[in-house]
């Protein structure tokens, strides 16, 4: 009977070592602010469950991701969003230190609970309806 544990405890470890998140689906979007495109937009996607986040290119256009890998799963997400200025770093600053950029959208996209922006995924979705921001 002992020898049946370590059996056990290996099938529970390999079993267990198997476990991921939910399935992701490549999703992409764009973005605009006061009806441009905007490079920088540092937006996060928040489900029940789960963050995902994307960063905007020239074109406004980005990417999800989600725990490093590429997409977002299935579900309904509050859209948050900062646009930080680009900061040159000071003469002072070590490698890698910037000071903290400010919001060129007033911070007024930045809390989850007062976000008018949300979304809905599903196994379909490969693109995001376009986000509007205003820096006003």
């Amino acid at each position: 009977m002992s020898s049946v544990w370590p059996l056990a405890l290996l099938l529970m470890v390999t079993l267990g070592c198997g476990e991921k998140g939910p399935a992701l689906n490549p999703v992409t979007g764009k973005v605009t602010v006061d009806g441009q495109p905007a490079e920088g937009v540092v937006l996060l996607f928040h489900g029940a469950n789960v963050v995902s986040t994307a960063t905007s290119d020239a074109s406004g256009a980005f990417s999800v991701i989600t725990s490093a890998e590429p997409g977002m799963p299935a579900g309904s997400f509050k859209v948050t969003a900062s646009w930080p200025e680009v900061v040159e770093a000071s003469a002072g600053a070590g490698m890698g230190e910037t000071p903290d950029a400010p919001d060129r959208l007033k911070s007024k996209y930045l809390v989850r609970d007062q976000s008018n922006i949300s979304v809905e995924v599903t196994d379909a979705t490969t693109e995001l309806p376009l986000i509007e921001l205003s820096s006003n």
